[in-house]
């Protein structure tokens, strides 16, 4: 899916492929090229996406969508609900650990790597959501 494309524009998403691929064939070779891009690059979530690569993150999974931590940045007034993992307006009765609103970045990667920063900050990590 990566093969032939510059990593760098899609540097958070590649990493969580190489995430996912580990154990694949051609899998560590993706999650090696994504980890030594992403300590170069250094923008915010890069490292804590790097720990994440080389398994020692220490971070518990949480399966939340980082572009709906980004939003909720954007936003404001949000919080997110570490038992389930979703992203709930403060003014519907949400609790949870509050988001913190700010001025993000242009573009869905840059974006997604604030969140991830924030998220590690926390002491999470995001892992795909189930059904």
């Amino acid at each position: 899916m990566l093969a032939g494309r510059p990593l760098r524009p899609v540097l958070q998403y590649a990493g969580d492929v190489a995430v996912a691929a580990r154990g694949l064939p051609g899998g560590e070779v993706l999650a090696r090229e994504c980890a030594e891009e992403l300590r170069r690059r250094g923008a915010p979530g890069d490292a804590e996406l790097a720990a994440e690569i080389a398994g020692d993150s220490g971070l518990a999974g949480l399966p939340v969508d980082l572009g709906a931590v980004a939003a909720a940045m954007d936003e404001g007034f949000h919080v997110l609900d570490v038992e389930r993992g979703d992203v709930v307006p403060m003014d519907e009765g949400g609790a949870g650990v509050p988001i913190p609103p700010g001025a993000l970045p242009e573009g869905e990667d840059a974006r997604r790597g604030v969140a991830r920063r924030w998220l590690a900050g926390q002491g999470y990590r995001a892992v795909p959501r189930g059904l």
